[in-house]
């Protein structure tokens, strides 16, 4: 069956919520499909992501009512009925998109007329996306109460995907990968699992203090538009610029966002120059994002941690 990889925001975790720009990437390194059961050690997974799968089964024939793009439920049922399970090892709750790679799984294999879509798919008008966004949100919004539809979307399309606004969303050209490129994008793993929900919650409690809020506009959405720009320019040295403003903004003023034994690491990359560290998605754990000029200097001051090599250019 079809796999899907997980994906990376780059830029513009939070500050998508309200109204700044995003930018999304495939990672290949992880991914799911759709699966049944081969050996007893498949079991315990198995059982488990049935179990999950049917109660989401459930709810789609109570909630999925968008009439062009029909699930064939039933279908589903069926499947399930002779042990389906989504086999991933995509981490959950670590802002790779876990929960996308399912909603885009379930979409294009149970979608009525999936082969049509599949052709659609390679010529997507804006409207199309837009729509498509919608619809996807709707379904993922099951697993965190609301979803901007983003994950399941680039999944989906497993392209780079800038978002100018929620209601245009593009594919784009993000700088060609060299194996020994200068600059290197990495993610840190923090070991630490987090709840998407209660981070979430926590952050729009925050937006209620108009001058966090007043900063968030006047500040976090500059830094992080002007960041995905300088990015997909190769403009590097505004990028780097931004990208300082940006973690020294999560460091002042998004702080609860952050583990605390990770401020120190924030912070010598802030105060060398050789790193910028910020959170990844939903951050509270999971992985962190980094950028970096100086990959060998940022090897030895992290090399107590788990790093993987997402891009370099």
């Amino acid at each position: 069956m079809e796999r899907f990889s997980s994906k990376v925001l780059l830029f513009g975790e939070y500050s998508i919520l309200y109204n700044s720009m995003a930018l999304t990437m495939p990672f290949n390194e992880f991914s799911g499909k759709f699966s049944y059961p081969t050996s007893s050690s498949d079991q315990l997974q198995a059982f488990s992501s049935n179990q999950g799968l049917r109660k989401f089964c459930s709810h789609i024939l109570d909630h999925h009512l968008d009439p062009q793009f029909k699930l064939n439920v039933e279908m589903f049922k069926s499947e399930l009925e002779k042990g389906l399970f989504f086999e991933s090892n995509i981490p959950q709750g670590f802002g790779l998109g876990s929960s996308g790679a399912l909603i885009a799984a379930i979409f294009l294999r149970y979608l009525d007329k999936a082969g049509d879509f599949k052709d659609e798919v390679k010529v997507l008008t804006k409207e199309k996306i837009r729509h498509l966004k919608v619809a996807l949100g709707k379904m993922e919004g099951y697993f965190h109460g609301t979803s901007s539809g983003i994950d399941p979307l680039s999944i989906l399309i497993n392209e780079p995907l800038l978002v100018k606004s929620n209601f245009d969303v593009v594919p784009v050209n993000i700088p060609k990968h060299q194996e020994n490129g200068k600059h290197v994008i990495f993610l840190l793993n923090t070991g630490l699992p987090r709840n998407t929900n209660k981070l979430v919650n926590q952050f729009k409690k925050s937006c209620e203090n108009p001058v966090f809020r007043s900063k968030l506009e006047e500040e976090l959405t500059p830094y992080t538009n002007e960041g995905i720009n300088n990015f997909l320019a190769s403009n590097t040295d505004e990028l780097y610029f931004n990208l300082y403003n940006l973690t020294k903004f999560q460091m002042e003023e998004m702080q609860f966002l952050i583990p605390k034994k990770y401020l120190k690491l924030i912070n010598h990359g802030l105060t060398s120059g050789d790193y910028f560290l910020k959170i990844c998605g939903a951050g509270g754990g999971g992985y962190m994002l980094g950028f970096t000029e100086n990959w060998e200097a940022t090897q030895r001051h992290l090399k107590r941690h788990d790093l993987e090599v997402l891009h370099r250019y």
